[in-house]
């Protein structure tokens, strides 16, 4: 390990036991630790303290997104005669994402997530072909601001005048807004004299030279050049709006960029936006993601001796599945990372802090699902609540969502996987995922699990090289990592033999590209064309609901929906008359509603309206189906009900 990063993770484990600040720069301006809830904000009893939430909010993953100068240097692209900070508190809430105040592990008062990365070493000179005056310029050496696990998994919930705090859960964040207006600032600042000439003054100081200022205008120029090409991969019809993300189409299109082929290809983009998945209880399951594309049940690694929070030490064991997840979300959320230069048997070179992630990861074990407050939210009707359980148990839903306490951390969970065709539910982030394509460049003639596996062709499945990818950062970090751990399960896929109609498939919509994939995906027999259930511990937390945030609230869960993707006899048809899963409703909003237990609809008082339907012309969009999982659509209303008071108690 670097020493450079070694003496990061012992000085940020000391800053989380109180005894220094995070880095250099933290301690140059430290202020005394602030408890995280007080005054109107509750934190629930969820197993951590103020001082494990607080690490957890700012410790680096290796994420770099922009140098932190130029963060807090830049402006809004929308800003006139009165520049407003591209990080101003009107803007983070725009987003989405929450305040963290200014505090020794957080000096700059960056959002809640957004961590700073530091090695002022060589070895941060990372992606030197796709930066060259970045690297020149030792750029690369600066402190970074990149996301980590918190900014996508906290969210603060407002009911009666009293907000209160849930960690683990699922983000009312804009990802893709946060985004697109990165890089409309980085492209004003470039093209606008004013605002470059402010940034400069920001960044370099008054009395910078000419020369620095042209060398800062060739780095910027850098950053807006790779952002367009990360824009123009991912680039798709459908708008995420809050709380959604394509988080595997991400990654998906940052490992194919890695590869630096000139023509790359771009068959897929990421247009199958997700909920963001809620991570108590995740390495008590033996799959993870959506469609249980993380594996757990691999066998664990031994990590050596690593100190813990306090600075005690202790050897690390680590499921290799957990760390295979952990790597590629960081490669797709900014980290820097070469793939197409080495083997991943020789290791590839990344700015993962993989320490830190193992760290975050035995923290995460420490967390449990949140319970209904009700000083805040009102009693639970235990009576309801007894009858919406026998209403769960007669509809058996325990045989997919295994039972879990609340405050269990140690049971092992065999998750429930159900195939697209008997689920009904909307089909992309699966089949994205699964039939993403690239050009290989230099992972051709490689093997997918490095030592075994098929070798990967001229053009093939890009997630065969996300695991490469994954197993060469590994390799990179730790220089006895095991690599037979990375065992030979790639999925081929069997025919179903079943025929389909457009009209079966996707019902009403015109796309012939999407309407050949889903025949495709639908004609495939393969475990990775399916969807998780997981245990419901804290669900009444985690709205939206279905795997594409599609459905608001778990009473509206209970209802049918009219638009159905396939004519499947697994999924029922809908009524004719009657009430139905809402087709548009707001998201975004942190007012919690207890009684259908989700967040308000009304799309007036929220930031973003999600539709099942196109506007204009009525047709359905592919990525916004609300139909599938209709179990308990038959109830009656008392029994609606009744069910969700229950669900309330879970």
């Amino acid at each position: 390990m670097r020493i450079s990063a070694r003496l990061a993770v012992i000085v940020s484990l000391l800053a989380f036991a109180g005894v220094v600040g995070p880095g250099v720069s933290g301690l140059a301006r430290a202020q005394p630790a602030q408890a995280v809830c007080e005054g109107n904000l509750v934190c629930l009893d969820q197993g951590w303290s103020d001082a494990q939430r607080r690490w957890w909010y700012t410790a680096s993953q290796g994420s770099r997104l922009l140098p932190l100068s130029w963060m807090l240097a830049l402006e809004s692209a929308g800003s006139s005669a009165a520049p407003e900070k591209f990080l101003s508190a009107a803007n983070i809430k725009r987003w989405g994402y929450l305040a963290n105040p200014a505090s020794s592990e957080n000096p700059d008062g960056l959002p809640l997530g957004f961590a700073v990365d530091e090695d002022s070493t060589s070895a941060s000179d990372i992606m030197c072909e796709t930066f060259p005056a970045s690297c020149a310029g030792r750029v690369m050496r600066q402190p970074w601001v990149g996301l980590n696990c918190a900014a996508c998994h906290t969210s603060d919930i407002e009911f009666a005048g009293k907000t209160f705090r849930v960690e683990g859960t699922s983000s009312l964040a804009d990802f893709q807004t946060f985004g697109g207006d990165l890089l409309l600032a980085l492209v004003k600042t470039l093209e606008q004299p004013q605002t470059f000439q402010r940034f400069a003054n920001a960044v370099l100081g008054h009395q910078a030279s000419q020369e620095m200022q042209d060398a800062l205008k060739a780095q910027l120029a850098e950053q807006v050049a790779w952002r367009r090409k990360l824009a123009e991969a991912d680039h798709g019809d459908v708008r995420y709006g809050h709380g959604r993300i394509d988080a595997q189409g991400h990654i998906l299109h940052r490992i194919a960029l890695s590869t630096r082929v000139a023509d790359q290809i771009a068959d897929i983009r990421a247009d199958a936006p997700a909920s963001v998945p809620f991570i108590w209880n995740t390495e008590q399951q033996n799959r993870l993601q959506w469609n249980g594309i993380a594996d757990l049940e691999r066998p664990a690694f031994d990590f050596g001796i690593i100190p813990d929070f306090f600075g005690l030490t202790t050897t690390i064991a680590m499921k290799v599945g957990a760390l295979i997840r952990n790597t590629s979300e960081v490669m797709g959320v900014f980290a820097h990372f070469e793939t197409h230069n080495k083997k991943a048997r020789d290791g590839y070179r990344t700015s993962l802090r993989i320490r830190n992630m193992i760290a975050l990861e035995r923290l995460l074990r420490k967390l449990k699902s949140p319970q209904w407050p009700e000083n805040i939210l009102g009693p639970i009707d235990r009576p309801m609540a007894e009858r919406g359980k026998a209403v769960f148990e007669r509809l058996e839903c325990q045989s997919c969502h295994a039972p879990l306490a609340w405050d269990d951390l140690s049971t092992q969970v065999d998750v429930s996987m159900t195939p697209l065709p008997e689920i009904g539910t909307d089909l992309f982030l699966a089949c994205n995922t699964f039939f993403h394509r690239s050009k290989a460049g230099n992972f051709e003639g490689q093997r997918v699990f490095v030592l075994r596996g098929d070798r990967i062709a001229s053009e093939d499945l890009t997630r065969n090289m996300l695991i490469n990818s994954a197993a060469g950062a590994l390799v990179g970090e730790f220089n006895n990592f095991d690599l037979e751990l990375f065992d030979e399960t790639a999925r081929t896929g069997r025919g179903r033999g079943r025929a389909s109609t457009p009209e079966e498939v996707l019902p009403g919509v015109t796309d012939e590209a999407k309407t050949r994939l889903a025949e495709k995906c639908l004609d495939t027999d393969d475990a990775l064309l399916a969807y998780k259930a997981r245990p419901l511990n804290g669900v009444w937390a985690t709205a939206p609901y279905l795997h594409n945030g599609s459905v608001p609230t778990l009473y509206d869960l209970l209802l049918p929906a009219k638009l159905q993707l396939t004519q499947s006899d697994a999924v029922s048809a809908p009524p004719d008359s009657g009430e139905f899963r809402p087709e548009i409703f707001g998201v975004g909003s942190a007012q919690f509603d207890p009684i259908k237990v989700g967040f308000v609809t009304d799309p007036a008082a929220n930031p973003t309206t999600f539709q099942v339907r196109d506007a204009a012309t009525g047709e359905p969009i592919p990525g916004n189906y609300n139909s599938g999982h209709d179990y308990g659509t038959t109830l009656t209303e008392q029994e609606r009900l009744e069910l969700v008071e229950y669900l309330k108690t879970l």
